[in-house]
């Protein structure tokens, strides 16, 4: 295996956008599937074929998750008043972390993202860093009965005051620790208990931040690689975009503390109506719901019957100059606001079910929304929409003008379009690359535009036996039964 160097904040690389592609093998229902994204890139396909397993191995090889890196210690050295712990980068056992990581989300089987992904990244680069680090707190430290309680007082004291001096080559490193521990009894300090647990203590500390200094060298990969970021908006989202929308109200009401309403926001995060074993995609989009981006509020007006807009560092929702408290404004407005609150610029976004609680002249404006939404980030959605598989292949097959758009805009009377049109105008410039891939059967195949603006693929053989079963009904109701 051959490593590459790299320090922390500085990574070469052309910046360039590069061509994504991933391979799937025997991953839950797909038996076998290459995908190349696009600017926008669809997944169509009945229920239960993979669409979101394929989503999810997307996010997984462009998210660094925490304390990812194994390490590997040598013996405690104490000298006079101060520790040095050695240790080393276990590159399998770091894979096997992997591993085990993404196995609590994904079912078994193997994918892989080529030329970028996570896993690839931490096993092939070598940091070379070094800080001076304070623990806010220490992870837990256990005395032998040797320890008198001044001497485990004496060390806690001592140590949580200390700066932790953490140097990083290649794959060896060292945390070194002064502290004054002069009147430690030394037959308490050099007790094997003893070290063996400080030596624990010590590797945690090393191993977090260590981890922490790969996913920021990774993220700035990504970043010179044109992309700001992986934003992954799950189906099922408007329960959590509502908690938090609730819990930002409740933080401003004068009947909460502060201290009760972060408690209960934590509270709501990390134990929701569903399981979350490990900080994950799920955690990652609530706590991503954030303030918006300008310019992707400009996109979806067209979309929203009242206004949106902040009260001090309150998000409202407001129709005829009223506000609408959150718990009761319409499920469609919150999906378009859970929207609103997740996308960031230039960020790769992994879009699960786009048309959930939008009728049909809203999906037809998202799909414009996503289209415009192009001209500056990459976009894979999976949809069971026709209105919007059909809209999205046609815009970009046929590149309609900012007039054109109008005569539509102004037909569906909708407002503050301007925006919105105009985006979809720099994305007929960039000429977008859209990309189709039908879930069905094991496999994943692609669709050419061309195919997809006859029908969505599943959906139009089912319409066609519909129609056949009804026009079928209508002559024996008309013509009797023989």
């Amino acid at each position: 295996m051959s490593y590459q160097p790299f320090r922390v904040y500085y990574l070469d690389g052309s910046g360039a956008v590069m061509k994504l592609q991933l391979h799937l093998s025997n991953l839950g229902p797909i038996k076998h599937g290459e995908i190349e994204l696009g600017d926008i890139t669809l997944f169509v396909g009945k229920p239960s074929t993979g669409k979101s397993t394929a989503m999810r191995a997307l996010f997984y090889s462009l998210y660094c998750p925490g304390n990812l890196i194994e390490l590997r210690g040598y013996p405690l050295e104490v000298r006079d008043n101060s520790f040095l712990q050695r240790f080393a980068i276990d590159r399998e056992k770091t894979r096997e972390n992997y591993k085990s990581y993404v196995r609590e989300s994904l079912p078994e089987g193997e994918f892989k993202l080529e030329p970028i992904n996570v896993l690839d990244f931490v096993l092939t680069r070598k940091l070379s860093y070094e800080e001076k680090y304070r623990p806010i707190s220490l992870p837990p430290m256990y005395f032998p009965k040797i320890c008198s309680d001044k001497d485990i007082e004496r060390l806690r004291f001592s140590l949580g005051n200390a700066i932790y001096e953490i140097s990083v080559n290649g794959d060896e490193g060292e945390v070194k620790v002064e502290a004054d521990i002069s009147d430690v009894k030394e037959t308490c300090l050099k007790d094997d208990g003893t070290l063996s647990s400080l030596s624990t203590a010590f590797m945690e500390i090393a191993q977090e931040r260590v981890s922490s200094q790969y996913c920021k060298g990774f993220i700035e990969f990504l970043r010179e690689r044109g992309i700001n970021g992986v934003v992954y908006i799950p189906y099922g989202r408007s329960l959590l975009t509502l908690q938090k929308l609730i819990m930002q109200e409740n933080r401003s009401s004068s009947t909460f503390s502060l201290f009760e309403d972060i408690t209960r926001e934590l509270s709501i995060a990390l134990n929701p109506p569903f399981k979350i074993t490990r900080p994950n995609y799920l955690m990652e989009y609530y706590v991503g719901l954030s303030t918006y981006n300008e310019k992707i509020f400009n996109l979806i007006k067209p979309l929203l019957k009242g206004q949106v807009r902040y009260l001090g560092e309150k998000l409202v929702y407001v129709e005829e100059d009223k506000i609408i408290p959150w718990e009761y404004v319409s499920a469609s407005i919150v999906e378009i606001v859970s929207f609103l609150l997740s996308v960031k610029e230039e960020s790769l976004v992994l879009f699960e079910e786009p048309e959930t609680q939008l009728h049909e002249e809203l999906q037809l404006l998202m799909s414009i929304v996503l289209y415009a939404l192009s001209s500056f980030n990459r976009i894979v959605i999976s949809t069971h929409s026709q209105t919007i598989l059909y809209n999205i292949a046609h815009l970009s097959m046929l590149r309609p003008t900012k007039e054109e758009l109008k005569d539509l805009f102004e037909d569906l009377k909708v407002k503050d379009y301007d925006a919105l049109a105009e985006a979809v105008e720099k994305a007929n410039q960039k000429e977008v690359k859209v990309k189709i891939y039908h879930f069905t059967e094991g496999e994943v195949k692609e669709v050419s535009v061309d195919e997809a603006v006859k029908g969505m693929p599943g959906t139009i053989d089912v319409l066609e036996k519909e129609f056949k079963w009804f026009s079928s009904l209508h002559s024996k109701r008309l013509f009797g039964e023989g």
